[in-house]
């Protein structure tokens, strides 16, 4: 009975012994704790003092680099301008320079530079601009640094499109020196025949002190050369020139930390020492009451852990302050994190929820139909999980004691939504925004409505000959050359500006942070730059261009619609006047295409009007003068804008594409006419261009002779050299077939072009036609009449018909005679004449 009755006491003293010595345990660890804790202050203290010098080094290096990029850009800007290079090349333009402060004042206000100075390919300084104004003094004499290195050096960077830089000093202060060659193109490098652009940025106390204050470095200072200075400091050399050193002060902030925290540690380790040897009397006490308690929470715990474990969400609970006490292993699972890792802290941290929208939500916790509270958080692979969370009060007693719930994730119904929404408002094929999106966006798009002052640019892009890379190489060439032009873009434009594929080879641009004319000048030219470049397609290469029309809002219109058409418009002017090139949008330019809309209806309506009239300029032996046959020539007898010559609706009908009709009428109709003369007389007709991008055009010419009747030699097409141009092969290839239906081709205004010499020995031409510009000159230049002399010798070595246009003098005439030209034609001899006039002018007797 005894000893039965002993063995709890024997085991309760042995848990008591056990007790006391886990308790002098406990006071031993927290003392050598506190002391590891001043150990580790004082090395943190010094770490932190040491980590304070170097990072301070790493910021004076990075604003140094900072300012070098800044400047070295600009540069780059500067000297890498075609027009820098127009204006500076044989002589200094200084309004171009610096009236209109293209390279003047704006750079010493803009950028802090001290001086800007041109100089020759000798080293000779051409132009200068010091602290903003002109001067005379040259950059060697200002300049204390070896300048020709650093030129040479520029010369070297050009051929990477990049510049040279080095540290010298101006007046014994240290100072940035940059240089770049001024070049038209990336592959010009006559640098013998080049200028150079030189920035100087000298570093003077206001700079120090901008850098200091921007990367708080105290008491900055610099010094020219490279010299040894106590930390912290930095000594910078760009491989020549003398170099400079930068020197501060350290804030010391570790050995502040260490003298106020030091003194409160130790104090705070007296007073946790007196505390345990206190709360040691009553650990014993306490043990057997936790010993009992564990017990029973082991048991409770395993009873909701079989439970929650059961459940394919995972299970939470914290405290009243919403500090997590516990995690299922569910959580582990699903997100790859540790349990351990998050109790303890707030689950506002692990799921970014509002905390009083929890406390609110779980007072109605266990009511029906609640309503989960969307939030997510981040799994162990850093991947953003989407989760629903439901959670209700813990209370005892009516007192809250915390929160349960249960979080459900739900990232793959969420990434399918987005995966939807995202196709719905991205083109498919460049990952563009499209065109719904693009209105989307201006309809809520704040700088619509911003002011004047500050206006946000629109952009409207057309690619120019992109419809030739689907005629030529199909459609999956076409795709490649829109995805390489929506990178193009991506690489001119910023973050945030927007941009979106309206359909076919249309982009549209929305840059908010463009706010003056100037800036969406210099976006245009970068974008036609980069359009232009040459895109490979498997062993082929192909190159394009692309207008662009450009719209202020809200100077323009205020509404997405609004933009958009007048973009549009702009778009129009750009392709008419020339293509490849940008234009802004202006009122006027609406009046001119409501007229042109107009013109286009009543030009398809003329037609069938009988509005067109056909009239015959003759064309003449130069020698004889005999009539040997005509050209055919179009007019508009407009009924309210009186008779219209071809350049008022041709361009308009080839844009339209009613230039097919119209050549099919003025070629039956001067084929028709020539019947009725004499066989050896010719009828010549004019091609356009746009005729040799159908493939019908051999088609047609065929039916005309048919449908007529007349002899295929006595029809001559008179073709620019345009159609070389577009496309030199398929131009061949027609112009072959041409041939063989026993037509003549004669090259109009010949002379004008690039490389008409190539042509006329690779295409089958019949003849050419000296253009009336070098016939104007004729009487009156030296010049003029080698030219032609030299056209007519290379005509008649290659066996081609020459028939000079725009005869106006009997000298020039004279001079063509004594040059031996075969043919002439213009209003000294003859002007254009209705039919009739010319079936007059050949019964006349006076012509042979």
């Amino acid at each position: 009975m005894t000893e039965n009755a002993s063995t709890p006491f024997r085991n309760d003293a042995h848990y008591a012994a056990a007790t006391r010595g886990a308790s002098r345990v406990f006071i031993g660890v927290i003392c050598a704790l506190f002391l590891a804790a001043g150990a580790t202050l004082v090395y943190l203290a010094l770490s932190l003092d040491a980590h304070q010098v170097r990072q301070s080094e790493v910021y004076a290096a990075r604003a140094l680099q900072s300012r070098e990029d800044k400047t070295g850009t600009a540069l780059a800007d500067y000297a890498f301008w075609l027009d820098a290079y127009r204006y500076t090349q044989d002589t200094i333009d200084t309004n171009w320079t610096f009236e209109r402060d293209n390279i003047g004042p704006s750079l010493f206000e803009t950028y802090g530079l001290e001086g800007v100075f041109i100089v020759g390919p000798t080293g000779a300084t051409r132009y200068a601009v010091v602290n903003g104004a002109r001067s005379d003094v040259t950059a060697r004499d200002w300049i204390t640094g070896d300048l020709v290195a650093l030129l040479d050096r520029a010369q070297t960077a050009s051929l990477e499109d990049d510049i040279s830089y080095a540290y010298f000093s101006v007046n014994g202060t240290p100072a940035i020196t940059y240089a770049a060659v001024i070049r038209p193109d990336s592959t010009y490098q006559q640098f013998d025949q080049l200028s150079y652009l030189v920035f100087v940025d000298i570093l003077g106390k206001a700079d120090l002190l901008e850098l200091a204050q921007d990367f708080n470095l105290r008491e900055l200072a610099a010094v020219p050369g490279i010299t040894r200075a106590p930390s912290p400091s930095l000594a910078l050399q760009r491989g020549i020139g003398e170099g400079v050193t930068f020197q501060w002060k350290s804030e010391a902030m570790g050995r502040s930390v260490l003298v106020r925290f030091l003194p409160m540690l130790l104090l705070l380790g007296v007073l946790t020492t007196l505390l345990i040897v206190r709360l040691r009397r009553r650990v014993h006490q306490a043990s057997e009451k936790i010993e009992r308690a564990q017990h029973e929470l082991r048991i409770s715990e395993q009873r909701f852990k079989n439970i929650s474990e059961a459940s394919s969400d995972w299970i939470w609970e914290t405290d009243a302050q919403q500090t997590l006490t516990y995690l299922s292993e569910r959580f582990a699972q699903l997100t790859g994190l540790a349990c351990h890792d998050w109790i303890g802290r707030p689950l506002g941290d692990l799921l970014g929820h509002d905390p009083a929208r929890l406390a609110s939500a779980a007072k109605h916790g266990n009511a029906p139909g609640r309503k989960p509270i969307a939030c997510d958080l981040r799994d162990s692979q850093g991947q953003r999980r989407h989760c629903q969370l439901f959670a209700c009060e813990v209370r005892e007693a009516q007192r809250l004691q915390g929160y349960q719930g249960t979080v459900c994730d739900i990232t793959p119904e969420i990434e399918a939504r987005a995966h939807i929404e995202h196709i719905s408002h991205h083109d498919a094929l460049t990952g563009l925004a499209n065109r719904h999106y693009l209105h989307d966006y201006l309809d809520h798009c704040p700088g619509i409505s911003a002011s004047a002052s500050q206006p946000m640019f629109l952009f409207a892009l057309d690619l120019d000959r992109f419809k030739p890379v689907n005629d030529t190489f199909g459609h999956a060439a076409g795709d490649t050359v829109l995805k390489e032009v929506a990178r193009a873009i991506r690489r001119c434009t910023r973050e945030n500006d927007f941009i979106a594929r309206q359909g076919g080879d249309e982009f549209v641009i929305v840059a908010p942070d463009c706010h003056t004319k100037e800036h969406a000048e210099r976006l245009c030219q970068r974008m036609i730059e980069q359009i232009n470049q040459s895109i490979s397609l498997g062993d082929s290469e192909v190159n394009i261009g692309t207008s662009i029309g450009v719209v202020a809002a809200p100077e323009h219109g205020s509404s997405a619609e609004e933009l958009l058409r007048y973009a549009d418009i702009a778009l129009y002017e750009a392709k008419a006047g020339g293509r490849n090139r940008f234009c802004f949008f202006e009122p006027t330019m609406t009046e001119r295409l409501m007229e042109r809309r107009q013109l286009e209806i009543d030009m398809r309506q003329a037609l069938c009007r009988g509005e067109f009239r056909i009239v015959f300029q003759p064309r003449y032996d130069a020698l004889s003068q005999a009539v040997l046959g005509a050209e055919a020539l179009v007019r508009w007898a407009h009924p309210t804008r009186e008779l219209l010559s071809p350049a008022c609706f041709i361009p308009l009908a080839e844009e339209t594409g009613f230039i097919f009709e119209l050549s099919d009428w003025v070629l039956r109709e001067a084929c028709q006419n020539a019947l009725s003369w004499e066989e050896a007389l010719i009828v010549s007709v004019n091609l356009s261009a746009v005729e040799f991008q159908r493939s019908d055009l051999v088609e047609r010419i065929d039916r005309v002779l048919r449908e007529t009747g007349i002899a295929a030699h006595r029809l001559e097409l008179e073709i620019t050299e345009n159609v070389m141009l577009e496309d030199a092969t398929s131009a061949l290839t027609t112009m072959l077939e041409l041939k063989a239906l026993g037509v003549r081709l004669s090259m109009d205004d010949f002379g004008t072009g690039y490389s008409s010499l190539s042509y006329l020995r690779r295409y089958p031409f019949d003849g050419i036609k000296i253009d009336r510009s070098f016939i104007m000159g004729l009487d009156q230049s030296q010049s003029s009449q080698a030219i032609v002399d030299a056209i007519i010798s290379m005509g008649h070595a290659l066996s081609l018909t020459v028939t000079a246009e725009g005869i106006e003098t009997a000298e020039q005439l004279g001079r063509l005679t004594a040059l031996t030209c075969d043919q002439a034609q213009g209003f000294y001899l003859a002007k254009p004449m209705s039919p009739e006039s010319f079936q007059r002018l050949l019964t006349t007797p006076t012509n042979p």
